[in-house]
């Protein structure tokens, strides 16, 4: 065989073998809508084969996109693809809203109403009424559903995590702390409405969303200052009556990623919940797929009691 051609062949089949969607065929993909507060929202749904009765669920939440109003950012898989094929878990890929002055689709995390035109959006309210809809659609385990999240979706799903908590069982921020806020000082949320398990990932070299020095950012021209790693572990850890510390060393040290810590856990937590974080060594602002696994697992040992 001609040597380009050998090459070539290998590159088509490299490439579809790479390509999240060649693994459709383990699954099926639904675009849908729903209308919640007057506003048309958008999701996709991917179904494995072979669903257990009462699948897991995941929603997994985007980070900011510009993606054209009529390109909802509900495609990406984030790596999740082979893993929901292989435990079997329905994985749900929301999107945020379309704002046409900035051009960009956001969520309204803790405490952004300020990055939308008036009225902002009911995310919470929205992700609240989808999980409902989901469980009695496909009867899922009300035990069982979980929530990840990138960048300004990280944000979000501490949200979740907040708000949600009776029906979330745990949640995956990645790349994003609890609260951004146009002033200091940084004002937490009240108290969850029920214990809920964390696993925070952040990069230690992110220029994006600043882990450690209470950095400022820009959510479509509305600019926060963003809580530290330190705060969002300790608000989980005593909110949900964690006992127990891996660590006693801080997170963050002189404005600057700790070097001395690479991670740090709270448990003895309320409901057998457990808060834990990591460093992404040599990551900036950027979803690992390679830690999918580590998520999962850390997710599926953390159902509702």
């Amino acid at each position: 065989m001609n040597p380009k051609k050998v090459v070539l062949t290998l590159l088509a089949a490299f490439l579809f073998a790479s390509s999240p969607y060649s693994l459709a065929q383990s699954g099926t993909f639904l675009n849908q809508t729903m209308v919640w507060d007057g506003i048309t929202r958008y999701y996709q749904v991917y179904l494995p084969l072979n669903l257990p009765a009462q699948p897991q669920l995941l929603l997994m939440l985007h980070g900011t996109s510009t993606n054209k109003a009529s390109n909802p950012p509900t495609q990406q898989n984030w790596g999740w693809l082979p893993l929901a094929n292989q435990y079997k878990f329905i994985l749900v890929k929301p999107a945020s809203t379309y704002n046409a002055q900035s051009g960009q689709w956001n969520w309204n995390a803790y405490y952004l109403d300020g990055a939308f035109p008036p009225p902002a959006p009911d995310d919470s309210g929205f992700l609240r009424q989808l999980i409902t809809n989901l469980t009695a659609q496909y009867g899922v385990d009300p035990k069982r559903v979980y929530v990840a999240g990138m960048s300004a979706g990280a944000m979000m799903a501490h949200r979740v995590g907040v708000e949600l908590s009776d029906l979330v069982a745990a949640i995956v921020p990645a790349s994003g702390q609890i609260v951004g806020q146009p002033t200091l000082p940084i004002v937490l949320p009240g108290p969850p409405l029920s214990p809920v398990s964390v696993q925070e990932w952040h990069g230690n070299n992110d220029p994006i969303l600043q882990p450690c020095n209470n950095g400022s950012t820009k959510y479509s021209g509305y600019t926060v200052i963003m809580a530290t790693v330190d705060q969002s572990f300790n608000y989980w850890a005593a909110e949900n009556g964690c006992s127990q510390l891996q660590s006693t060393q801080p997170l963050c040290a002189n404005g600057l990623p700790n070097p001395n810590i690479q991670q740090n856990d709270a448990t003895g937590c309320a409901n057998n919940a457990e808060v834990e974080f990591k460093w992404e060594g040599n990551i900036g602002h950027y979803w690992e797929p390679s830690n999918d696994l580590a998520r999962w697992q850390f997710l599926s040992a953390h159902p509702k009691p």
